[in-house]
């Protein structure tokens, strides 16, 4: 299937008519649309799932509204009250082993709030009334409904379906179609309701009454699941958008400092913590300027102070011992000399004694003004020292305690006042509220869905008693159990048969997406290996040691590539050649990501891919590693003159 050509008429965004090119050449599947937000390029994506499945279709800001109220809601504002909206889409498509181009168009006019829509559908240029009254229905012969996710999304929502649940649901919905085995599942139903009325036609008169009355409570307890299931699905479409939101949200916050604020006292408390440690500090470096350290400062005084009490000391000794001496000496040369000794050896002894006389004489001239002893400067020196490594020390915590102030003085500097980011914070507050609330109801609703489905069980326990109580033995009642037990084992079968196919089919999907996931990632080994459980459809990931691997473990990016992987895998598992339309298709991805995507993904993913980008996308080296794979580029901007987005040739 390739589109040819879409046109839209006065539908969101787009007043007046608007008509795109969408044909591909041989070897370039890519048509790329670039878009500022909030200039139509969801709009776009809108209109194209709209044409093709009308009520079934999952636009984004339908919700719960009913179709007809929706379809009056998406004309544009500034058209003229009696224009109508039209949705045209031509394409080709492969069937009886022949192309045929089919033409399917969706108008309607809007009156107050409802809107009722035609549909016109031509085959090969001639109106088809069978498939204009039909196509709801022909359409899943084109893309299934089930199928289309694989087809169509959105690249910033994408990451949510790597959550385990999410991506089972995608799965199992992917097999299921492919291997046709809704058509199964639908068979069994149908296999219940015939014994069903088998079973009932043979029930006693008396038990008929109880036994419609089970079946209408039944019934409605059906509607009331099938409605709680609805609403489930809505409120975790809406709890991913505003988580979505959330992150948004977040994002801005922080590009403005605002998540600093709540730390502005804590800072403060740590600032005038550090100012009182610095005084503290500054308080010891003067407790040691006051010891012994400034004598550090005087070594060479203090070495002349040791020499001068040494001097002084000798010079007392000298007083104290020069009379003793010379009275010594004295008697010393009178020996010598009433021993008869040589005159030269008495001249020598007395000259020598002369000399020694003359340096005692000097010490005890040395003028005495310390008066005191050696002792006083003992274990100065180690004080000296130990006191300057205090010092260093002091010193050091100072300019670590300087640099740790600086800091927190720089963040406190940086953190906005708070009436400037007031409106980001409640933004956020308002949000991560109404995310809570979503959170409440969808488990409120799953419990009303637990408890609904028990009491549907008990309803159907108590059908099957009713009609067990029949006691016509006849040949009519013989052959309904007969029947019935014929049933049964064709419903195991059936049962077999489809798990049989799924654990024949899944194996390949896994190596197919585990393909896909490794073409992608930009982490050589990040995942070893991948499974799927043939009963759950959950996804199983497994690091390079061969141990499970959490998902919430990978980047929001990892995640996003493992969301695409595995839509990748399911559709060409599908064998279906279907065009493929990304709305945002980078995300938040980095750059070694979004390379990976540009060259191994976007240029593969099928005959067409349509790509809607916004101009921090696929911009610079980006669009040049795709230009070789590009056919067609236009650029959707919003005129204010005319009050409408429009499709002009050329990208950004």
């Amino acid at each position: 299937m390739i589109f040819e050509k879409l046109e839209i008429e006065n539908f969101g965004i787009y007043q007046g008519a608007h008509t795109v090119d969408l044909s591909v050449e041989a070897g370039k599947p890519v048509i790329l649309f670039g878009a500022l937000n909030g200039g139509g390029k969801t709009t776009f994506l809108d209109a194209l799932q709209l044409v093709l499945y009308g009520k079934h279709a999952k636009c984004s800001n339908r919700a719960a509204m009913a179709y007809g109220n929706f379809l009056a809601s998406c004309k544009n504002r500034f058209a003229p009250a009696d224009a109508p909206v039209m949705l045209s889409l031509s394409f080709l498509h492969r069937t009886d082993n022949k192309i045929r181009r089919f033409d399917i168009e969706r108008s309607w006019q809007v009156k107050g709030m409802e809107a009722k829509e035609k549909v016109r559908v031509l085959c090969d240029y001639q109106y088809d009334e069978h498939l204009s009254q039909y196509w709801d229905e022909f359409v899943n012969e084109f893309i299934p409904l089930s199928l289309s996710d694989l087809f169509f999304f959105d690249g910033e929502k994408i990451e949510n379906l790597a959550h385990p649940q999410r991506s089972s649901e995608l799965v199992k919905t992917g097999i299921e179609s492919l291997l046709g085995l809704d058509l199964l599942s639908q068979l069994q139903i149908d296999l219940s309701q015939l014994d069903k009325r088998r079973r009932s036609g043979n029930v006693d008169q008396s038990v008929m009454a109880k036994v419609s009355t089970c079946e209408d409570e039944m019934s409605l307890h059906n509607v009331v699941i099938s409605d709680l299931k609805k609403e489930i699905a809505d409120l975790e479409q809406q709890t991913g958008d505003t988580k979505l939101a959330i992150n948004k949200a977040r994002q801005a916050v922080r590009n403005a400092g605002a998540h600093l604020i709540e730390k502005r006292d804590e800072i403060k408390f740590e600032l005038g913590a550090l100012e009182a440690k610095l005084k503290l500090n500054k308080a010891e470096q003067i407790k040691l300027a006051a010891g012994v350290g400034p004598l550090g400062l005087v070594t060479a005084l203090i070495e002349q102070t040791k020499a001068q009490i040494k001097l002084e000391t000798e010079a007392k000794q000298a007083k104290v011992l020069d009379e003793a001496i010379n009275a010594y000496e004295a008697k010393i040369l009178a020996t010598l000399k009433h021993s008869g000794a040589a005159k030269e050896a008495i001249s020598r002894v007395n000259s020598t004694m002369a000399e020694l006389a003359r340096g005692r004489k000097a010490l005890t001239n040395v003028d005495c003004y310390l008066n005191t002893d050696l002792s006083i400067f003992n274990g100065l020196d180690k004080r000296i020292a130990d006191e300057e490594k205090q010092r260093q020390h002091l010193k050091r915590n100072e300019v670590r305690l300087l640099e740790q102030q600086a800091l927190l003085q720089k963040q406190l500097d940086t953190i906005p006042d708070y009436d400037s980011v007031q409106h980001l914070l409640a933004e956020l507050a308002e949000h991560e509220a109404i995310y809570k609330n979503l959170l409440v109801r969808t488990q409120n609703k799953r419990q009303q869905l637990e408890q609904a489905q028990a009491r549907n069980n008990a309803l159907l326990h108590r059908y099957t008693n009713l009609l067990a109580q029949q006691n016509k033995d006849t040949f009519e009642q013989k052959r309904t159990i007969q029947v019935s037990e014929h049933i049964k084992k064709l419903k195991r079968t059936l049962q077999g048969f489809a798990e049989q196919l799924i654990s024949e089919n899944i194996e390949r999907l896994q190596t197919l997406v585990k393909q896909k996931f490794d073409a992608l990632g930009r982490k050589e080994q990040l995942i070893s290996g991948l499974s799927i459980a043939p009963n759950s459809f959950e996804i199983t990931l497994y690091d390079a040691n061969g141990e499970p691997l959490e998902p919430a473990k990978l980047s929001a990016g990892e995640r996003q590539l493992l969301a695409i992987a595995i839509l990748w895998g399911l559709a060409e598992a599908s064998g279906k050649e279907l065009p493929t339309v990304i709305d945002t298709p980078l995300g938040r991805l980095d750059g070694k990501h979004r390379s990976k995507l540009i060259n191994n993904y976007f240029p593969k993913a099928g005959q067409q891919v349509i790509l809607l980008s916004t101009d921090e996308e696929i911009v610079g080296d980006y669009y040049q590693q795709l230009k070789p794979a590009i056919s067609r580029e236009y650029h959707i901007s919003f005129n204010e003159q005319a009050k409408s987005s429009g499709f002009t040739p050329g990208y950004f």
